[in-house]
C-alpha cells in the first residue's frame, strides 16, 4: 500500500495521513516508530536504520546520491524536486523500485496522482507539503489509490464464439462504480478493461462488487505489476479495480465463483500490441468504451475500447521478469 506523509513543524498528528515531517525538528513520525531526517549532504556518520534522507533532485548526480545512500542502508528517501518533476521520480523509480522505499515530495493532488503514475508502477508514497487541514483532505483522496496506470483507447478487430468453458466471477469486499472494472487478457502483453456489473436491467439487479472477468486462464493485472491467473485467485487475495481515467486501488476478494458458461471472443489492437480476452457470451457483461460501456454481445469490429499495454517483459507465474522473452499468439 502507498504511503502518506504530510508536513507539520509542531508532529501534530494529522487525520488520514501515515507520517508526519517536521523539517524544524528533524524528525518523520508515524506507524509507531519516529525516524531522524537526515539532509543528502550527512551521509556519513548516521544510522540509515533509524532515519529518513531528505534528498533535493536537481541533477543526475543527485539520483547517484539517492542510490549511494541506498547502498549504505537507507531505506526511506523523501525526493523534493524543481522545475523538473517527472523524469527524476521515473528515474529513480527505476534505479531503486523494492530497494527502498521512495517518497516524493508534492503540494497539489495532481502533482500527487503524477508521482504516483512514475513509470506506471508509481513511487512509494507522498508528502503533502500543504496545510493540515488541506492534507487530511488530500490524504482522503488519494487513499484508495495504488497507482495511476495509463489507459488507451483499443479497435476492436474481430468477435466471435468461443464455445463453452469455465469462466470466473470475482466478488469483492466493495463495490465498484460505472467505468470501473478489472483490466483482464489472455495475453500479459495488453489487457481490456472488463466493467463491474453496476448496470441493471429489466432480468437483472445490478452486482457492483463483482467483475465477470471470463475464461479462467486469463491474466489480470495486479498490484505492483504482477499479473495472476483468474485460476490462482482466492478468498482474501487483492486485486486491483480499475477507473476510466486510469485510477487503480485495491480490492479483497471475498469470493471466487467458477462455472461452465459460453464464451465469446473480443480481439483488439492497440498500436503495435494486439491481444484478446475471453468473456462470457451474454448481456450483462459489458466492456468499457471511451464514452461509457458496451455489452460484449453489442460489440463489433472497430468499436474503441478501453485497454491498457504494460512494458513487455517475460512472465514466470504472473510475476514480471526483465530481459525474458515471451512471445503470446
Amino acid at each position: 500500500m502507498k504511503e502518506i506523509w504530510a508536513f507539520n513543524d509542531t508532529l501534530q498528528n494529522i487525520p488520514g495521513v501515515d507520517r508526519v515531517v517536521s523539517r524544524s525538528m528533524g524528525v518523520v513520525e508515524g506507524k509507531g516508530e519516529r525516524l531522524r531526517l537526515v539532509k543528502g549532504d550527512s551521509l556519513v556518520g548516521s544510522d540509515a536504520s533509524s532515519a529518513v534522507l531528505e534528498l533535493e533532485v536537481k541533477s543526475a548526480e543527485d539520483e547517484e546520491t539517492a542510490i549511494k545512500a541506498v547502498e549504505m542502508g537507507f531505506r526511506k528517501i523523501l525526493v523534493k524536486t524543481s522545475d523538473w518533476k517527472v523524469i527524476p521520480w521515473e528515474n529513480l523509480v527505476a534505479k531503486l523500485k523494492g530497494r527502498t522505499m521512495i517518497i516524493a515530495e508534492v503540494s497539489t493532488i495532481e502533482e500527487a496522482k503524477l508521482a504516483l503514475r512514475a513509470l506506471e508502477l508509481g513511487v512509494d508514497g507522498v508528502a503533502l507539503n500543504m496545510p493540515p487541514s488541506e492534507a487530511s483532505k488530500a490524504a482522503e483522496s488519494l487513499r484508495p489509490i495504488e497507482a495511476v496506470l495509463k489507459l488507451r483507447e483499443a479497435v476492436v478487430e474481430k468477435v466471435s464464439e468461443a464455445g463453452m468453458g469455465l469462466r470466473a466471477c470475482i466478488d469483492t469486499c466493495d463495490v465498484m462504480s460505472p467505468g470501473e472494472g478489472m483490466l483482464i487478457g489472455s495475453f500479459s502483453s495488453l489487457f481490456t478493461l472488463v466493467e463491474a456489473e453496476v448496470l441493471e436491467s429489466g432480468f437483472t439487479k445490478p452486482r457492483p462488487f463483482r467483475v465477470n472477468a471470463g475464461a479462467i486462464s486469463q491474466y489480470i493485472m495486479g498490484i505492483n505489476g504482477a499479473t495472476p491467473y483468474l485460476s490462482d485467485l482466492r478468498s482474501g487475495d487483492s486485486v486491483l479495480a480499475v477507473s476510466k481515467s486510469g485510477e487503480a486501488r485495491p480490492l479483497t476478494i471475498c469470493r471466487m465463483k467458477v462455472e461452465k458458461r459460453p464464451l465469446r471472443m473480443v480481439e483488439v489492437r492497440l498500436n503495435e500490441n494486439s491481444g484478446k480476452v475471453f468473456l462470457q457470451d451474454a448481456e450483462t457483461i459489458r466492456i468499457v468504451t471511451p464514452d461509457g460501456s458496451i455489452s460484449v454481445r453489442d460489440l463489433k469490429p472497430g468499436d474503441r475500447v478501453i485497454a491498457y499495454a504494460p512494458k513487455k517483459v517475460g512472465r514466470h507465474f504472473g510475476t514480471p521478469v526483465e530481459g525474458e522473452l515471451m512471445l503470446e499468439f
